[in-house]
C-alpha cells in the first residue's frame, strides 16, 4: 500500500491490472462452461441421437421385411415372391449398414453389449427363417411357408424386435440423462458466474473510490490555491506531503506562487519608473512640440512666398513660350509665302513659255491658211478653164477661199490676243521676281527674330526651373516640419497614454498581496503635471491658384 501510494501511474495500472483480471477469470469461467456443454452436446450426438437414428432405420427395415413376407403370404404369386425376396434383401443390406454403423463403435456399455449381442443372434435365426419361407413361396409351397411363418417367425420376431426397442429404450434414457447433466452444470456455472460479476462489482466500486478520493483530493487543493491566487492572495499555505505526482504537482504549483509573487513585486517598482520616465517624456515632447510648431510656421510662411515667386516666372515662361510659338508660326508663314512666290513665279514663266508658243502655232495657223487660199485660187482658175464639168469644182473651191480667209482673220485676232498676253505676262512676272524678293527679306528678319524669343524663352524656362526646385525644397522642408511636428504631438500622445498605462498597471498589480508584505500595496499614482498644450501645425499649404488676380498684378508690376 505504501508503493501505491507514491505513484498515481502505479495506482492506475494496478487498478486496470485488476479489472482485466476479473475480465479474464469470468472470460475463462465462461469459456469452460461452453466446453463443457458442447462436450456434452457432441457425447449426446454421437453416441445417442446418432445411434438412435440407425436403431430406429434396423427396426423399420425388420418391419418392412414382416410386412412384405406377410402380404406375400395373403397373395400366394410365386411371381411377386421373386420380387418380395429382392426387397427383403434390400431391407438386409440397410439393416447390415446401420447396424455396422452403430456396432461396435457407440455401444457405451455392458448391459447394452449384451443386449446387442442378443440381437445379432437373434437376427442370424430370423434371417434363416426368412430365406426358408421366401423359398417355400417361390416354389409355390405356400403351405410350408405357412408353417415356417407360425413357428420359427413367430418365434424370432419378437426376440428381434424387443432386442432393438431395448437398445432404442436404453439410448433414449442415455440421452435424457445427458441433458439434465448439461443442465445441472448450466445452473451451477450460472450461479457461479454471477457470484464472480457480483464481487467483481463491488471490488470495481471499491476501487473506483479509492482512486476518486487519492485523485480528487490533491486536485481540490490544487484548485483551492488557484482560487486563492485569482483572488490576490500570494502568500498561501498548501499541504504538499503526498509522495506521488499531485505531490509533486502541489509543490510545483507552490513554488510557481512565490517566483510570481516576486514577478508582481518587481513589475510594481518597474510600473512605478515607467510612470516616472513617461511624466518626464510627456514634457519633452510637449516642449518639444511647441517649438517645433513654431519652426513649421515659419516654414510655411516662406514656402508660399516661393510658390508666389514661382508662379509669377512660371507665367512669364509661359508667356515667352506662348510668343516663341507665335514667332516661329510667323516664320512658317512666311517662308511659305516665299515658297508661293517663287511657285507664282515658276507659273508665270511657263504661261509666258506657253503663250509664244501659241503665238508660233496661230503663226503656222496662218501660212497654212495663205497657202489654202492659194491652192484654192488655182483651183478656181483651172474649174474655169474646165468650162461647164469644173463649175461645181470652181463653187467648192470658192468656198474653201472663204473658209481659209475665216481662219487667216481668225488667226489674226489671236496672235494680236496673244501678243497681248505675252506683254501682261512679262509685267506680271517683274511683278511676282519684286515681290519675292521682299518675301525674302521678311523671312530673314522673321528668322532673326525667332532665334532672339527662343533664346528668351530658353531663359526663361531655365529660370522657372530653377525657382521651381527652389520651392520644391521649401515645400519638402515645410512637409518634413509638418511630419516632425505631427510625430512630436504623436510622442506626446504617446507618452501620456504611456502613463496612464503605468499608472493602470501600478493600479493592477497592487490588486496582489505578495508574502514579503501580506498587505495590500496599491501605489499612488503619480500626480498629473501640467502640460502646455499648443494647437497643432496646420499640414496643408496655402492653395494658390496661377493666373488669378492677384497673379495678374505681379505680372503687370513686373
Amino acid at each position: 500500500m505504501l508503493l501505491l501510494n507514491r505513484s498515481v501511474k502505479l495506482r492506475l495500472a494496478v487498478s486496470l491490472g485488476a479489472c482485466i483480471l476479473m475480465l479474464i477469470v469470468v472470460g475463462i469461467i465462461g469459456l469452460s462452461s461452453l466446453s463443457k456443454t458442447n462436450d456434452a452436446l457432441n457425447r449426446t450426438y454421437e453416441g445417442n441421437v446418432l445411434t438412435l437414428g440407425d436403431l430406429i432405420k434396423v427396426n423399420q427395415a425388420l418391419l418392412g421385411n414382416r410386412v412384405k413376407i406377410t402380404a406375400e403370404q395373403r397373395d400366394r404369386t410365386p411371381a411377386s415372391a421373386i420380387t418380395t425376396k429382392q426387397e427383403v434383401a434390400e431391407n438386409d443390406a440397410i439393416i447390415d449398414a446401420a447396424w455396422n454403423d452403430y456396432f461396435p463403435e457407440r455401444v457405451s456399455g455392458d448391459q447394452e453389449r449384451a443386449i446387442a449381442e442378443s440381437f445379432i443372434v437373434s437376427l442370424a435365426s430370423l434371417r434363416a427363417g426368412i430365406d426358408d419361407i421366401n423359398a417355400a413361396m417361390i416354389g409355390n409351397d405356400y403351405d410350408a411357408a405357412r408353417e415356417i411363418a407360425t413357428t420359427t417367425l413367430r418365434a424370432e420376431y419378437p426376440k428381434v424386435l424387443t432386442a432393438i426397442q431395448g437398445l432404442i429404450d436404453l439410448n433414449s434414457a442415455q440421452a435424457a440423462a445427458n441433458n439434465q447433466q448439461s443442465s445441472s452444470d448450466y445452473v451451477w456455472t450460472r450461479n457461479f458466474v454471477i457470484g464472480v460479476m457480483v464481487a467483481a462489482i463491488i471490488f470495481g466500486i471499491l476501487l473506483s473510490i479509492w482512486l476518486v478520493r487519492g485523485i480528487m483530493t490533491p486536485l481540490g487543493k490544487a484548485q483551492a490555491l488557484a482560487n486563492t491566487m485569482a483572488e490576490g492572495r500570494l502568500d498561501n499555505n498548501v499541504d504538499a506531503s503526498a509522495k506521488d505526482e499531485f505531490g509533486v504537482m502541489l509543490r510545483a504549483l507552490k513554488s510557481m506562487e512565490a517566483k510570481f509573487s516576486q514577478v508582481v513585486m518587481s513589475v510594481r517598482n518597474n510600473a512605478e519608473s515607467v510612470n516616472v520616465a513617461a511624466d518626464e517624456i510627456v514634457l519633452g515632447t510637449d516642449d518639444l512640440s511647441r517649438r517645433t510648431q513654431e519652426q513649421a510656421s515659419s516654414i510655411e510662411q516662406t514656402a508660399a512666398s516661393m510658390d508666389e515667386i514661382t508662379s509669377t516666372v512660371r507665367q512669364n515662361a509661359d508667356n515667352a513660350s506662348e510668343a516663341d510659338k507665335l514667332v516661329h508660326d510667323v516664320n512658317q508663314q512666311a517662308n511659305a509665302g516665299g515658297e508661293i512666290a517663287g511657285q507664282a513665279i515658276k507659273a508665270m514663266e511657263g504661261i509666258n513659255a506657253s503663250s509664244r508658243k501659241i503665238a508660233g502655232i496661230v503663226g503656222l495657223i496662218d501660212e497654212i491658211a495663205f497657202q489654202t487660199n492659194l491652192l484654192a485660187l488655182n483651183a478656181s482658175v483651172e474649174a474655169a478653164r474646165a468650162g461647164e464639168q469644173g463649175r461645181g469644182f470652181a463653187v467648192v473651191a470658192n468656198e474653201v477661199r472663204n473658209l481659209a480667209g475665216r481662219s487667216a482673220e481668225a488667226a489674226k485676232d489671236i496672235k494680236k490676243l496673244v501678243e497681248e498676253s505675252i506683254g501682261q505676262v512679262d509685267n506680271g512676272s517683274s511683278l511676282v521676281n519684286q515681290a519675292g524678293k521682299s518675301l525674302e527679306g521678311i523671312v530673314h528678319g522673321v528668322k532673326r527674330v525667332s532665334v532672339l524669343m527662343g533664346e528668351i524663352a530658353t531663359a526663361s524656362r531655365e529660370q522657372s526651373q530653377g525657382i521651381e526646385q527652389v520651392n520644391t525644397a521649401v515645400s519638402q522642408m515645410d512637409s518634413v516640419t509638418q511630419q516632425n511636428a505631427s510625430l512630436v504631438e504623436e510622442s506626446s500622445a504617446a507618452g501620456r497614454s504611456l502613463q496612464s498605462q503605468a499608472e493602470a498597471l501600478l493600479k493592477e498589480v497592487s490588486f496582489f498581496r505578495g508574502a514579503t508584505t501580506g498587505q495590500n500595496q496599491r501605489a499612488l499614482p503619480a500626480a498629473p503635471r501640467a502640460r502646455d498644450s499648443q494647437p497643432r501645425a496646420n499640414k496643408g499649404l496655402p492653395t494658390h491658384v496661377v493666373g488669378g488676380k492677384q497673379d495678374t498684378e505681379k505680372w503687370t508690376s513686373f
